[in-house]
C-alpha cells in the first residue's frame, strides 16, 4: 500500500543514512532492496539486520510505527522466526527475543566541529560523513515516546531510520529455504506502506564460539541505574549477543581475590549465558574469551618484588587450574612512552623471577613492537600495525593485536566513520591473521580524567563530542597544540537511563545499542563465515574474498593513501554472499563424498 506523503524504502546494515540526506542513492536499490521487496540471507545462529527509512514530505508525521511480522518458511509452515508470545520487560533478556525494532537517534555534527585527523584517521583517509545529522544510538521500540519509542514523530522533509535485527535460531529443525514476512509502516490512522520480506536461509550454522577475540572496556555505570541491581549482567548479555567480551569489571582491577573470582566464574565458564539466566543466542554456555589483570595498568600485583611474585603465582595458578580456554594477561601499562621502558623491563624481570607459576604470566601493553622492550612484553596491541611488529610476531611467537581504529590502516570508530568501518576490522583480522581487537571504551558517558571535560557527565544524546584532550595549551583551542577531540569516541553503548540529563532519559532499564555496535557484530560474524569456509576446505577461496574486500591494510597500508576498502554496504553483502556460497557448496561436496 502506498502513501504519497511518504517515501518508504529499505537499506542494508552497512550504511548510515543521514537525517537530511533525501537524495541517498540507496533509495533506488541496494543489496536488500529492489524497490518493492526486502531480500535477506543468512545462516542459523546468526543475527542479520536491515534498515527501513521513512522520508516525510512537506508535513511532519505525528506518529510512525514500524513493525516486522514473523517470518514463515514458504513450504514448511512449522518453521518460523518469531518472538515468543510474551517477552520479559528486561530488554536484555533474550529468551524468545528473535526480532527487535529500534529507532535511530541522530546526533548533529557541525562542519567546524567534525573530528579532525589525529588518532582516528590520517588526512589522506577521511571518514565519509564529516557533518550533519548522523545516526548511531538505536532506541528500543518500547522506550519513551518522543525519545525514540514508538510512535515516532518525524519532522517535515526528513528521514527517520528504523533498524531491525533478526536472530535466526541455531536449531537444525530450521529448514533451509525461503522465509517470508512483511514490514508494516503505519500511522495512528492508517497503514502507510507494507514491504514484503524474503529471507533465504542457508543450510549451515555459525559456530557458538568466536574464532577471533574482541573486547571492549566498560566502566561501572550503576549510578545510572540505581534501581537495577543486575545492570552489569544486562550489559554482559548484550555484549555476548553481539559476540564481544566486556572488560573493566571489578576483578579486572583488583588484586587476586578468590571469593570475587568465584562470583565472576560463571562469565568465564559460560554457565551464566543460559536461558535460565535470561540469555538466548550465539554463545549459549560459552564463556568469555579474555581476562585482563590490572586494567589500564592499575598496579594490582603490588610494588614490592616478593609480593608481586606471590600475586602473579596466584593468578597463573588460578587460570591453569581452571583450564579456561581464553586468554589472560597482565595489562602492565597503557601507551607507554620511552621514559617508562626501564620500569617495564624491571617489572617483567621481577615477576619472571618467580620460582612458581607466576613466571608464566603474560604481559600486555598498548604499543607496537618496541625493540627496547623485547622479552618484557608478550602481547603487543598496536594503534597501527607496522611491518616490524608483524615480523617480530612471526619470529618470536609474541601475539600482535590492535586497538581502536585509524584509517587507512583499519576502520575508525568515531561517529563520522563509514558504517562498514567497524565491520572492516574483522575482515582485516582474517586477512592478516591478527586475532585480537580492543576498543578502549564503550561507556564513556562520564569523561575520563583528561582534558577540559575531565570527570564530567556527558550528554551523549545531545552533544556529539565525547572525548577531549589538551595537547599542550588549552588556550590554543582547537589547533595542533590545543584541544583535540573526537565525536562519538568511547561509545558503543548508550544509557537507557539518564539521571544527569533527565530530559534524555529513555526509560529503558538496560543498555542501548548503536549502529557501530551492530557493525562490530556484523564483522565478527563475517569472520565466522570465512572461518567456516576455510574449515570446509575452501581456505584459498576465502582468502581471495578477503583480499578483494580489503586489498591492503595493517602493515601493507600506504600511510599517505586512502582506505583500500569500499564504503558501500552492498559490496560487503556481496562478499558475505560469496562466502556463504563457498560454505554451502563445500557442504554439498562433503555430503556426496
Amino acid at each position: 500500500m502506498e502513501n504519497a506523503e511518504y517515501a518508504v524504502w529499505a537499506v542494508n546494515d552497512g550504511e548510515k543514512v543521514l537525517k537530511d540526506d533525501l537524495a541517498n542513492p540507496n533509495k533506488d536499490g541496494n543489496s536488500v532492496w529492489d524497490g518493492q521487496t526486502i531480500r535477506l540471507f543468512g545462516a542459523r545462529n546468526e543475527t542479520i539486520a536491515f534498515q527501513v527509512i521513512v522520508e516525510t514530505g512537506d508535513a511532519e508525521a505525528a506518529g510512525i510505527y514500524v513493525e516486522l511480522s514473523g517470518l514463515v518458511h514458504a513450504e514448511h509452515g512449522e518453521c518460523r522466526i518469531e518472538n515468543a508470545a510474551a517477552l520479559d520487560a528486561d530488554p536484555t533478556n533474550y529468551v524468545g527475543r528473535r526480532i527487535e525494532v529500534f529507532t535511530q537517534h541522530y546526533l548533529y555534527v557541525a562542519p567546524d566541529l567534525s573530528t579532525a585527523p589525529q588518532w582516528f584517521y590520517a588526512e589522506s583517509a577521511p571518514p565519509l560523513h564529516r557533518s550533519g545529522w548522523i545516526p548511531d544510538a538505536l532506541i528500543p521500540a518500547d522506550a519513551r515516546p518522543r525519545l525514540g519509542g514508538q510512535p515516532v514523530r518525524v519532522p517535515a522533509r526528513s528521514n527517520q531510520g528504523f533498524w531491525i535485527d533478526i536472530y535466526i535460531p541455531r536449531e537444525e529443525a530450521m529448514k533451509p529455504g525461503i522465509y517470508r514476512g512483511a514490514v508494516t509502516v503505519r500511522s495512528e490512522a492508517a497503514v502507510i506502506r507494507t514491504l514484503p520480506v524474503e529471507l533465504r536461509l542457508y543450510d549451515f550454522a555459525l559456530p557458538d564460539e568466536n574464532h577471533s577475540l574482541t573486547f571492549v572496556y566498560a566502566n561501572d555505570v550503576s549510578e545510572y541505574y540505581p534501581e537495577t541491581p543486575d545492570i552489569q549482567d544486562r550489559f554482559r548479555r548484550m555484549a555476548h549477543r553481539h559476540r564481544f567480551d566486556l572488560v573493566g569489571a571489578e576483578p579486572h582491577g583488583k588484586p587476586f581475590d578468590a571469593e570475587l573470582l568465584a562470583r565472576y566464574a560463571p562469565y568465564l565458564d559460560g554457565s551464566f549465558f543460559t536461558k535460565a539466566n535470561g540469555y538466548e543466542g550465539p554463545g549459549e554456555q560459552i564463556g568469555e574469551g579474555v581476562f585482563p589483570i590490572g586494567m589500564y595498568g592499575s598496579k594490582v600485583l603490588g610494588t614490592e618484588p616478593e609480593a608481586m611474585r606471590e600475586e602473579a603465582d596466584k593468578w597463573v595458578a588460578y587460570f591453569e587450574e581452571l583450564k579456561w580456554p581464553g586468554t589472560y594477561f597482565c595489562y602492565l601499562i597503557d601507551e607507554p612512552l620511552p621514559a617508562k621502558y626501564d620500569w617495564i623491563r624491571e617489572q617483567a624481570a621481577i615477576v619472571r623471577g618467580s620460582a612458581g607459576a607466576g613466571k608464566r604470566l603474560p604481559f600486555f601493553t598498548t604499543r607496537r613492537y618496541t625493540p627496547e622492550l623485547e622479552g618484557a612484553i608478550d602481547i603487543w596491541c598496536a594503534h597501527s600495525v607496522d611491518a616490524e611488529s608483524v615480523r617480530h610476531g612471526r619470529e618470536s611467537g609474541d601475539k600482535l593485536w590492535f586497538y581502536n581504529g585509524y584509517r587507512p590502516y583499519h576502520g575508525s570508530l568515531i561517529l563520522e566513520a563509514e558504517a562498514v568501518d567497524m565491520r572492516v576490522n574483522s575482515w582485516l583480522r582474517f586477512r592478516y591473521g591478527i586475532d585480537g581487537y580492543f576498543v578502549w571504551h564503550g561507556t564513556h558517558w562520564r569523561h575520563n580524567h583528561q582534558g577540559p571535560r575531565g570527570r564530567w557527565n556527558q550528554n551523549v544524546y545531545g552533544y556529539a563530542v565525547t572525548f577531549m584532550y589538551v595537547a599542550k595549551d588549552e588556550s590554543a583551542y582547537y589547533g595542533e597544540d590545543g584541544v583535540h577531540f573526537g565525536n562519538g569516541d568511547g561509545l558503543l553503548f548508550y544509557p537507557g537511563r539518564e539521571p544527569f540529563f533527565r530530559e534524555q532519559d529513555r526509560g529503558v532499564d538496560g543498555p542501548i545499542s548503536s549502529i557501530r555496535m551492530k557493525n562490530l557484530r556484523r564483522g565478527i560474524q563475517d569472520y565466522e563465515y570465512l572461518w567456516l569456509a576455510a574449515q570446509r576446505g575452501r581456505r584459498a577461496e576465502a582468502d581471495a574474498i578477503a583480499r578483494e574486500a580489503v586489498p591492503a591494510g595493517m602493515h601493507e597500508t600506504d600511510p599517505n593513501g586512502r582506505a583500500s576498502w569500499s564504503s558501500v554496504g552492498s559490496r560487503w553483502d556481496e562478499y558475505r554472499r560469496q562466502a556463504a556460497e563457498l560454505i554451502a557448496s563445500a557442504s554439498v561436496e562433503q555430503a556426496k563424498a
